[in-house]
């Protein structure tokens, strides 16, 4: 990202500090006076920027986030036990083996963290209001709208992670009164607000320096609606556990795809079901100026401002922004993070299920393969990295030797080095910091929306081969014809490893509880996690609601199966 500043997150960078859960206190307006809202720039400062900085690394970049459970809850990433070492009490291991309980703490810093920046949203829109009803000028309702959109979206994570959920619209709304709403309640709660609030949103361009820059623009509210609507059969299933939604793609597809038929969704004047709502929101975003950058890496690359096809980014740098992000430091081996200048912690690292779907080491290997991953002998600046085990050998990525925990007699060669490493991202070692980099965040770009409207026209019974082509021929990967729910699936995985997405996806398309090569009934794991859990029901599917929130507030139930 280029060092350019933006003047209202200068004044904020000092300002804001994070409160601890939304349980723990209630967000009220922490600038009650009308000196903070006198021009349109401390109106923006004081009501949209405090939101955007509250999001921190709270949805990508520490270790506990949405992000983090997306990605290793799935049958993509895992962080296994290093004889000893990530192990954590277990709680890696247990959101990859799916015997997550209501004390884990990725689970219930999630939760917080989502509510806290909802709070911070609530009094935004409050404290907007209050003016607005005085009489205020328009760009007043403008900021509203933004912020509303904020909302949603982040009600749109907590609903497909936790399914029943408190829906707080006020900043005056008592925390430990408030009540629980039903999944569909929540999701149509987003649905109508989206609806409201997208006609109002400018068109501005949310991932290019300048005015809009990291905000929630028109294209941004698009895809939020886009990726509502494709999830809408399971965001708007009150019984989840009903078993409608296990069993693999053949299972589950029929009921999937009828359910989107079904539902309906009002949007720019005209009702639409699910799937016609994704292939609308997909023209709209193109409408809007969106397009497959040429070069698939230039979207993770330390000028990742100019690309064409990110649509909601999160500007970060080490100087402004200063968002901390742990990911690379996660991912690599210490003497490979040494020799850029960076700390490694040698866990994050995909898995062996996931390199089957690469083609990993076949000749049909995918190309995204050397844009995604560290994999085999590993260089820096042309160079060879020393393995640190005191014999002199080369620091080698071996991605088949992954396991969810190694047992003592395993050897320091494979014991260290095993797993690709995520190297989507362009390693930045020219900041001051070894986790502010300059790479902006990618939440949500112009491919997904091209998928998403593929698998819409596969789930129609139309063809999804020209979208699911546009993104292959980009990387040369080979066009494929007669496109099923599996190759979208799959092409999902290539296309979005490690970008937020893989839990999610795997719900929808039924295979989040299916066993994999990685995790199964009897596989090895930790003494501090439990085994694996076979999941017949669906109840995995959502995330259990954390102890300390219903210790806190009585009228709230836990999510069944927990």
């Amino acid at each position: 990202m280029k060092k350019v500043l933006v003047s209202s997150m200068l004044i904020l960078g000092g300002l804001f500090s994070a409160c601890s859960g939304f349980l723990d206190e209630d967000p009220k307006s922490k600038i009650p006076e009308e000196e903070a809202y006198k021009s349109e720039k401390l109106v923006y400062v004081n009501t949209i920027a405090t939101i955007y900085t509250s999001f921190g690394n709270r949805l990508y970049g520490s270790t506990d986030n949405v992000h983090t459970l997306q990605e290793f809850s799935s049958d993509a990433w895992i962080l296994p036990g290093r004889q000893g070492d990530w192990v954590d009490g277990g709680k890696w291991q247990s959101l990859f083996l799916h015997n997550y309980g209501p004390g884990n703490a990725t689970i219930k810093s999630t939760w917080n963290a989502l509510y806290t920046i909802i709070g911070n949203c609530n009094t935004s829109i409050d404290n907007l209001e209050t003016f607005i009803q005085a009489g205020g000028e328009s760009y007043l309702q403008d900021y509203q709208y933004e912020a509303r959109a904020v909302r949603a979206i982040l009600y749109y994570h907590l609903v497909d992670l936790f399914g029943r959920v408190p829906l707080v619209t006020s900043s005056k709304t008592v925390m430990a009164d408030v009540n629980q709403s039903s999944r569909s309640e929540v999701y149509q709660f987003i649905v109508d607000e989206l609806t409201d609030c997208i006609p109002h949103l400018p068109s501005g361009k949310c991932q290019n320096m300048g005015k809009y820059y990291g905000r929630v623009t028109k294209a941004v509210g698009y895809m939020a609606m886009a990726k509502v609507a494709i999830n809408s059969p399971i965001l708007s299933k009150d019984d989840w556990n009903d078993g409608s939604l296990v069993g693999g793609i053949a299972k589950v597809a029929p009921y999937v795809n009828q359910a989107g038929k079904n539902i309906k969704i009002a949007l720019d004047g005209t009702t639409r079901d699910a799937w016609e709502t994704v292939l609308y929101c997909q023209k709209q975003i193109e409408k809007e100026g969106y397009s497959l950058q040429p070069n698939f890496s230039q979207n993770f690359s330390k000028t990742n401002d100019s690309s064409v096809e990110n649509i909601w980014t999160q500007p970060s740098d080490g100087t402004t922004y200063k968002v901390s992000d742990y990911n690379p430091t996660r991912t690599l081996y210490a003497a490979h993070a040494s020799a850029y200048g960076l700390q490694g912690w040698n866990g994050a690292c995909a898995t062996v299920e996931q390199m089957k779907v690469f083609k990993y080491g076949t000749d049909e290997q995918d190309p995204r393969m050397d844009m995604t991953f560290f994999y085999g002998p590993v260089f820096v600046d042309g160079k060879p990295i020393d393995a640190g085990l005191g014999d002199g050998a080369q620091l080698c990525y071996n991605p088949m030797d992954v396991v969810v925990d190694f047992k003592e007699d395993v050897p320091n060669q494979i014991l260290k080095f095993a797993g690709a490493r995520m190297s989507k991202y362009e390693v930045d070692n020219t900041t001051s910091s070894y986790l502010n980099h300059n790479n902006d965040k990618v939440f949500w770009r112009y491919a997904d929306a091209l998928l998403l409207a593929a698998e819409a026209k596969v789930r129609m019974g139309q063809s999804g081969d020209a979208e699911v082509n546009e993104i292959r021929d980009r990387v040369q990967a080979g066009q494929k014809s007669n496109v099923t729910l599996q190759d979208i699936l799959d092409e999902r995985m290539l296309e979005f490893s490690y970008e937020g997405m893989r839990r999610q996806d795997q719900i929808r398309f039924g295979t989040y509880t299916e066993p994999t090569t990685d995790r199964y009934a009897g596989v090895h794991h930790n003494v501090a996690t439990g085994d694996y859990v076979v999941d017949n029901t669906g109840f995995t599917t959502v995330f259990p609601i954390p102890t300390s929130v219903l210790e806190l507030n009585t009228k709230l139930t836990q999510n069944p199966g927990y």
